[in-house]
């Protein structure tokens, strides 16, 4: 066996990739397997990886996989679930909402009479006296005139101060329903006003004798004015009592 060649001065003496010491013949690093010499070949090792690094490393993987296993969970917990996001949000159309639908003309009428019996009975008279005209003007204007439209006319001839004119429809509703409770009420009220009680009480008689029969018949015009009847039987059954003629 030949001997080990000695060290030449300038060589090194350890290896250059852990420190270990090294014999002049050696051509990988006993320790690390690190190439020593220019023709050698890696023997599969990573080069520089000394076992002291490579325990470092490993514990530092272990920590990082520990960590991860630890705090990814509450890191995902902690996270807000994804709400939903509107469509407008996107560029996208939101949905259509129904367009409001223009009042008609009767329902235009009806509004302004409304206005114009709540300003009179609550004694507004500047609202009253402007809203008014008004509703007259609004249900002249229209095509026709059904029984309730008729009553609502007549009540506003009666807050106008004009009773004639309430008596004339009355009168229009008469023709279609002789018997009409509305159009008999409004008679008598138109009556009252104009001094003549005998005319008015005759009225007032022929509402009482024919409302529990007409009641019945459940016409459109008394279920709108369903609170308005019963308050005009008990003002009838007071008028005739006070006058003897109950």
């Amino acid at each position: 066996m030949s001997k080990k060649r000695e060290i030449k001065s300038g060589e090194q003496r350890y290896c250059p990739a852990c420190g270990a010491r090294r014999d002049t013949d050696d051509r990988f690093c006993r320790k690390c397997g690190a190439p020593l010499t220019g023709e050698a070949k890696p023997n599969g090792k990573m080069r520089g990886l000394t076992g002291l690094r490579a325990f470092g490393l490993a514990v530092l993987a272990l920590a990082i996989v520990y960590a991860f296993l630890l705090y990814g969970n509450r890191v995902s917990d902690s996270q807000p679930s994804p709400q939903s996001i509107p469509i407008s949000a996107v560029g996208g159309q939101p949905a259509a909402q129904p367009a409001a639908q223009p009042l008609t003309a009767r329902a235009a009428a009806d509004q302004l009479f409304n206005q114009a019996m709540t300003a009179h009975e609550t004694g507004d008279l500047a609202s009253a006296q402007r809203f008014i005209p008004m509703a007259i003007s609004a249900y002249q204007g229209l095509a026709s005139l059904d029984l309730d439209a008729r009553y609502h006319l007549a009540l506003l001839g009666l807050a106008a101060g004009r009773p004639q004119d309430a008596l004339a429809q009355a009168d229009t509703m008469f023709g279609e329903v002789p018997e009409h409770l509305l159009a008999l009420s409004v008679s008598a009220r138109a009556y009252e006003t104009l001094g003549n009680e005998a005319a008015a009480a005759q009225f007032w008689q022929r509402f009482l004798t024919a409302y529990t029969p007409d009641i019945a018949a459940s016409r459109p015009e008394y279920m709108d004015h369903a609170r308005a009847l019963p308050a005009r039987r008990d003002w009838a059954e007071q008028y005739l009592r006070e006058r003897g003629l109950r």
